[in-house]
């Protein structure tokens, strides 16, 4: 498995991360097993949020890996773990009247993330999404003082633009507070049509390019384009929302090329998938919601992969060089 070090860290994050949406108490030795079998895989990166879970907005997913964590003495100081917080309006069993985005509130969150995943740090803990209408300010500032508590090593975004991450990295700068390190944006070799729910965010080129030019910490969420490599068909449209962001002749073209390329070096088209996502010249992260251990391990496989420049440029149709 590959990893990267982020200073702010001082331990390695592979780079696929472990995703835990469908984590729940009842599912909890499932959960155990795929999350055992994450780590004994090489992985490091353990990604939830205040909102995941197989019943949503309740915390289920942290409590999950909070009971986990408690059962593995040590493991504690293996992983990276990563949660988010504040979607507007939701969680409202966790936020009375629905989360809001304001320094109170991001002091709320991060106590109610510590509390169920049983742990005095956060490795990373990230804005779930952003308010445009905002000031920056007030909002860096309260993660700077829960970097200097202790509480939090690294603080980034979840659905922030690049611009807004500027942003908020520029008035750091400026007030000696602690800076944005991550962002979590969708990325996959399936290129998003538009964003798949309201106020997240996609990686375009030119992204890409912000990324590359500041070595900047990408955590990819939906990395195989939520299902699209595994079932994705031009002639089933039965899933709106997959048809909605992901359908389009280029991406059937790049799924196409991936199966073309997996099939010469004798790998699957998920591993394919995922290799590309993690072999761009900028750190990333590809999140995977595996829900059996033959997909963690098949993920773990794909953590080991570096794709050349080429074979990248090839597989997203940016050259019509074949590479092998």
């Amino acid at each position: 498995m590959q990893t990267h070090d982020i200073a702010a860290l001082g331990k390695p994050v592979s780079a696929i991360g472990m995703g835990t949406m469908i984590f729940h108490p009842d599912t909890k030795d499932r959960d155990f097993g795929l999350l055992d079998s994450f780590v004994d895989n090489g992985g490091t990166y353990v990604d939830t949020a205040e909102v995941y879970g197989a019943v949503e907005e309740y915390g289920y997913s942290e409590m999950v890996i909070g009971d986990w964590l408690s059962s593995r003495p040590g493991m504690r100081d293996r992983i990276v773990l990563a949660s988010k917080g504040l979607i507007p309006g939701y969680c409202a069993p966790l936020h009375p009247g629905g989360a809001k985005l304001d320094p109170e509130s991001i002091h709320r969150a991060i106590d109610g993330s510590l509390e169920r995943l049983k742990t005095d740090h956060l490795d990373i803990w990230m804005l779930h999404r952003d308010d445009p209408e905002l000031e920056v300010g007030p909002l860096v500032d309260a993660l700077d003082e829960e970097v200097a508590s202790g509480r939090v090593k690294a603080v980034g975004a979840s659905n922030w633009s690049t611009g807004r991450i500027r942003e908020a990295i520029d008035y750091a700068r400026a007030n000696g507070k602690a800076e944005f390190m991550s962002s979590s944006p969708n990325f996959s070799l399936a290129m998003a049509n538009e964003p798949f729910w309201p106020d997240t965010v996609f990686v375009d080129a030119v992204d890409k390019e912000w990324y590359s030019e500041r070595n900047f910490l990408l955590i990819a969420w939906s990395s195989l384009g939520r299902g699209f490599f595994a079932k994705a068909d031009p002639d089933d449209k039965r899933d709106p929302d997959l048809v909605r962001v992901f359908y389009s002749s280029a991406n059937f073209a790049r799924k196409a090329r991936a199966e073309e390329y997996a099939a010469a070096k004798g790998l699957a088209m998920f591993e394919v998938a995922l290799g590309y996502v993690i072999s761009q010249n900028f750190p990333v992260v590809a999140l995977n919601g595996a829900e059996s251990i033959e997909q963690v391990e098949s993920s773990a496989r794909a953590g080991s992969l570096r794709l050349s420049q080429e074979d990248c440029d090839w597989l997203d149709l940016t050259s019509d060089e074949r590479p092998f």
